[in-house]
């Protein structure tokens, strides 16, 4: 396989975002599907859809039907691990760049890199309020890939509760919040998610003025879904402030 070779600028030692989208666009070695013959094609894999996966030729991209498909496997691009790494620095509109044209070509298909990169596009647009965008990409998400929605609810709830929105975005949140009870084995993405739900719910019931409930939402990311280091420090922060300012009204209840 031929690649061609770029000089690229670069900027004060840093990658700029349009070359980290070249290089997530890039072929990582390792695409293939294979037909139910039992031929393997070794390819470039470009698209998909629900009812076609593409694959480059010299002529452009070939479409072959899923129902002539047994198996399939879509490499993780290049930059994708840099990228996503750079969402949890709050380089919000920089990984967009990099991360929308991967989940234009790959959202249909069910592979754990591009689901991340869905739920990291989704949190951008919503850390930029972007709540239009942010709920049409977890529409589509939701449409071709149903099992994985509970992941972008909470930051769509993050977008109500900005919008002041509290009692809708605790309903957004019921089902993700049911699902936590009793889970005591977590991969990255389900503490990323429980633990965002829970700082989003304790921010919608401190907008509602239930101080001591919020309190209690923000210790649960503290103490059981700690392991996402930026989100689990907010909900420390905003526990802090909670205690401080309860404090008082604790005592003076003790007094009486």
């Amino acid at each position: 396989m031929a690649f061609r070779i770029q000089l690229i600028r670069v900027v004060g030692g840093v990658i700029t975002a349009s070359v980290m989208a070249s290089l997530a666009m890039a072929q990582t070695a390792g695409d293939y599907f294979i037909l139910k013959t039992g031929q393997r094609r070794d390819v470039i894999i470009n698209r998909a859809d629900t009812k076609n996966l593409y694959y480059q030729t010299p002529s452009g991209d070939a479409p072959m039907p899923w129902t002539s498909i047994s198996s399939w496997n879509l490499a993780e691009r290049r930059g994708v691990k840099e990228t996503l790494a750079s969402v949890d620095a709050g380089k919000y509109a920089e990984a967009l760049t990099v991360l929308k044209p991967l989940a234009d070509r790959y959202m249909a298909l069910p592979v754990p890199w591009i689901q991340d990169v869905v739920v990291a596009i989704v949190r951008c647009h919503t850390e930029l309020r972007q709540f239009a965008e942010a709920d049409a990409v977890a529409k589509k998400f939701g449409e071709y890939q149903p099992a994985q929605v509970n992941r972008v609810k909470p930051f769509l709830a993050v977008a109500l509760a900005g919008q002041k929105k509290y009692d809708e975005a605790i309903a957004a949140l019921a089902e993700v919040a049911k699902t936590a009870v009793g889970k005591l084995v977590l991969t990255p993405a389900e503490a990323r998610m429980f633990g965002q739900a829970f700082l989003t719910l304790g921010d919608c019931y401190a907008g509602k003025g239930d101080e001591q409930k919020a309190l209690e939402c923000y210790l649960t990311t503290t103490v059981l879904y700690y392991h996402d280091e930026p989100i689990a420090r907010q909900a420390q922060v905003k526990a802090d402030e909670l205690k401080q300012k309860l404090q008082p009204k604790t005592a003076k209840a003790s007094d009486q």
